[in-house]
């Protein structure tokens, strides 16, 4: 019986149960940094503070704040303490109309109501930043709002305007998908803009499937990006900071399969450093050699950033999965194949072919592997020969 197709990389009928176990989906990436979906992917990194008042363990959550429907765009963010207990930095309390930061000893506030007297009781301090209560706010100053728990978003307004303005965009977070509304406020790179922009506005048309975002950098500039989930063209600043964490100080191996790059050779054992972010948004892996050089390569732009790292990286040894001889792992390292080669270590050298053609009897197993230029020849299961065209 013979056949001609595709083959799937990913559930290739000719590997083994030792190559299936280690497919291309999964193979050696870490399950503390694969992201189901966006949904996980933006996720704050957490911190603790070290108030005097903070005398136990708390959570905190990082809040987007929207003052008369419009993003604060600052270094500090509001907290979520413990679920229930909403922070907001008082650097960031000169932005809502109302409220006067009496920057004296002791530190206070006045607004239209009262004044508030900022200490241990209603506060704590992170990183050189003061953080309030909201509910201070509230009781000094003719201060509304609303606190949408599911984009982590807390809208204040002092107009009505401003609370119209508020009502559009928590209309839309409304009728979001479950887990969407966390997009809200978040710092991105897009992918064929310059810097960093934030989302102030995210839409949803569950007919088309379709998300209508509005972002704006620093300077005010706005942009619109349409699209399914499936399609973000940008790359969310807290994922690539979550990833960057989990892999800092990591030993990894370069796979140059899919890209080779100057100086980086096939197998090479590498730390990871970071990301850098170029002025046109490139994403870009930093590692460091063995010789203790810094070296990078250039990353797919992808949405997801494990996915921009498939296929770029191993992140176990693949020597210490497969107990191979020196020949074949020169070989492998080289990117070359040989007589005699199993399907597993043609792959790991060549990559998948592009297309495949087989015949099977009761005693025998032909195939044909196609890549660009070359045709390689299988009996049961070992190299037997190549061709060239």
């Amino acid at each position: 019986m013979s056949t001609h197709s595709q083959i799937d990389p990913y559930h290739h009928e000719a590997s083994s149960n030792t190559i299936q176990q280690h497919s291309f989906t999964n193979w050696f990436r870490p399950l503390a940094i694969v992201f189901a979906a966006f949904l996980v992917c933006i996720a704050y990194t957490s911190f603790t503070p070290s108030a005097s008042a903070d005398t136990k363990r708390n959570t905190y959550h990082s809040v987007s704040l929207y003052v008369n429907g419009e993003l604060q765009i600052m270094p500090q963010l509001a907290q979520l303490m413990n679920g229930n207990t909403l922070y907001i930095p008082v650097k960031q309390l000169d932005r809502i109309p109302g409220i006067t930061v009496n920057y004296g000893s002791p530190l206070s506030l006045t607004g239209s109501r009262g004044n508030a007297t900022i200490n241990s009781s209603n506060s704590f301090v992170y990183a050189g930043t003061t953080y309030v209560t909201y509910k201070t706010l509230l009781a000094i100053s003719e201060l509304d709002g609303r606190y949408a728990s599911s984009a982590y978003t807390l809208f204040v307004w002092t107009t009505d305007e401003g609370k119209a303005k508020s009502a559009t965009i928590l209309a839309n977070i409304s009728q979001l998908p479950a887990g969407a509304g966390t997009l809200t406020g978040q710092k991105i790179y897009p992918f064929h803009e310059s810097g960093a922009y934030w989302i102030t506005d995210v839409a949803y048309d569950a007919g088309s499937t379709i998300y209508y975002i509005t972002a704006r950098n620093s300077g005010g500039n706005e942009i619109h990006l349409n699209s399914n989930d499936a399609a973000f063209d940008f790359v969310l600043d807290a994922a690539l900071a979550q990833v960057q964490n989990d892999l800092r100080g990591k030993t990894v191996w370069y796979d140059n399969r899919k890209i080779q790059v100057e100086k980086i050779n096939h197998l090479d054992k590498l730390t990871f450093v970071n990301f850098q972010i170029e002025d046109d948004n490139k994403i870009r892996a930093v590692v460091r050699k063995t010789n203790n050089k810094l070296y990078s390569f250039d990353l797919d732009p992808h949405f997801s950033v494990p996915d921009m790292l498939e296929g770029r990286l191993f992140f176990k040894n693949p020597r210490s999965v497969y107990k191979w001889s020196n020949k074949v792992w020169d070989a492998i390292a080289a990117n070359e194949v040989f007589a005699g080669m199993t399907r597993e270590q043609v792959i790991l050298s060549w990559g998948v072919p592009s297309d495949y053609n087989t015949y099977q009897s009761s005693s025998l197993t032909y195939e044909q592997w196609i890549y660009s230029h070359n045709y390689l020849y299988f009996w049961n299961g070992k190299l037997s020969s190549m061709q060239s065209f």
